[in-house]
This record gives structure tokens, sequence and C-alpha cells, in this order.
């Protein structure tokens, strides 16, 4: 999947069910390039990107 941060596609799925965020249906992910952590859930029919952690401002 293409980060809709800066558009790389080295992302990373992460394993957070301890923290709640992770479903099989929405995973969580993490971009290697930005650092951007997020998921994609559907809200009312239509995807929508939920931003967990902001990309790193250093990279």
């Amino acid at each position: 999947m293409k980060c809709p941060q800066c558009g790389d596609r080295t992302a990373v799925d992460l394993d957070t069910h301890s923290s709640g965020f992770t479903s099989d249906e929405s995973p969580v992910k993490e971009c290697g390039a930005c650092g951007l952590v997020w998921r994609v859930v559907m809200e009312s029919g239509e995807a929508k990107v939920d931003i967990i952690k902001p990309a790193d401002k250093k990279k």
C-alpha cells in the first residue's frame, strides 16, 4: 500500500493488538520512509485513512 503522506510503498505491518488498533479488517501500517503510522477504516461504506502517529519531521 502507498503511504498517504509521502507516497512511498515501503510499508510495514505492525502487530499492536494490545493497543487496540490492529484488526484483520484494518491492519496498522508504518511507512519505512517517513515513519507515518496509519490504518484504513471503512466509514459509511467509504475507505478513510486514520492517522495514528504523524510522520517523523526529521526525515
